[in-house]
């Protein structure tokens, strides 16, 4: 997670959860060239540990923590929502649902359209175990074979995550990989699979009294899968729009919540549109771009390279709308952190 998204969220990078500090990501292509998608800095997080401090901190501030505790049912009630867990009936005024990406409650509230997920599947690594990592910057692989996805390559202090996500059989090209790059996956000390929002159809993020937040409501970055930063920022958001309503006593100011996410950098439909391009790229495509940008940040793109690029590969002219588009894609996610 960046600096930028900690900070903007009121957060500070505490030594309990930060695993190490990065300086930003490169993109590697399929014939090895590869280029700067950012150059912000950032950390490489102990999820567990960064959740349980979330969690902890909100108890302190009087918030009630049940475990082992599943939602089994909701339902609208006496102007708020009357919840069925464990056998037990909760009602409460308002309901966020940060549940992940199967996104129960965004379901049972009779909100959700089509739920399209990608696959993930990760192994962690000794540091030393992984010959291909950079102690400084997140690896991303791009290529057909991950189908608008991406193999990674992440440091994390004394380990090293390796793993591929995207439209694909993500196991299959997780070990693919591996064995490409001379990485032995007898030797992974941790395995870990799951699944990742790709494109979420809701009718409404937010209803009278309710709010879908995170993985849940599919906020997460199309061109990357990461959700660390639009999670925090949709709770947040959700906790404001929550605190707002029962101070006025209106539940249904929370329909303002929907808007304030569709407004927010993390759903803009550039981002969509750009991923479904990627996916129709071949890796000549993707290799012509490294060749021109090896070494280089996406930002050294100008005029008087596109006109050289031009000259030499008239070819990549029909992809000119694609490219321009990326770099605003590209300048959107920097400007609003990973």
């Amino acid at each position: 997670m960046s600096e930028f998204g900690l900070a903007s969220n009121g957060l500070h990078p505490r030594d309990e959860w930060v695993a190490q500090r990065v300086s930003g990501a490169k993109c590697i292509v399929p014939n090895g060239t590869w280029f700067y998608i950012t150059r912000l800095p950032g950390y490489a997080i102990s999820r567990p540990t960064f959740d349980r401090w979330l969690v902890d901190g909100a108890v302190d501030d009087g918030a009630e923590l049940r475990t082992s505790t599943k939602v089994t049912g909701i339902a609208r009630h006496d102007g708020g929502w009357r919840i069925e867990a464990n056998g037990e009936t909760i009602e409460s005024r308002i309901l966020i649902g940060a549940d992940g990406p199967a996104s129960f409650v965004a379901r049972q509230a009779g909100l959700v359209r089509n739920l399209e997920r990608i696959g993930a599947y990760e192994y962690r690594f000794r540091r030393e175990d992984v010959p291909l990592l950079d102690p400084e910057y997140f690896l991303l692989y791009i290529g057909e074979a991950y189908n608008g996805g991406y193999a990674w390559i992440f440091p994390k202090g004394d380990s090293v995550n390796v793993g591929a996500g995207g439209h694909i059989d993500a196991h299959a090209a997780t070990v693919d990989f591996c064995r490409k790059f001379g990485i032995d996956v007898d030797r992974r000390t941790q395995t870990i699979a799951g699944s990742i929002p790709a494109r979420y159809d809701l009718t409404a993020l937010g209803a009278p009294g309710l709010a879908i937040a995170g993985d849940a409501a599919g906020i997460t970055n199309p061109l990357n899968g990461a959700g660390i930063h639009p999670g925090i920022f949709s709770g947040r958001v959700a906790g404001e729009f929550a605190v707002n309503a029962l101070e006025r006593e209106d539940p249904n100011s929370m329909v303002g919540y929907d808007q304030a996410m569709k407004a927010s950098p993390f759903l803009d439909p550039l981002l969509f549109w750009m991923i479904d391009r990627i996916r129709r790229w071949g890796d000549r495509l993707m290799n012509s771009v490294g060749e021109e940008l090896d070494g280089l940040d996406w930002r050294a793109v100008n005029p008087r390279m596109i006109v050289s690029v031009l000259l030499r590969k008239p070819w990549l002219g029909i992809h000119a709308r694609e490219f321009y588009r990326m770099i605003l894609a590209l300048e959107l996610c920097d400007r609003y952190g990973w």
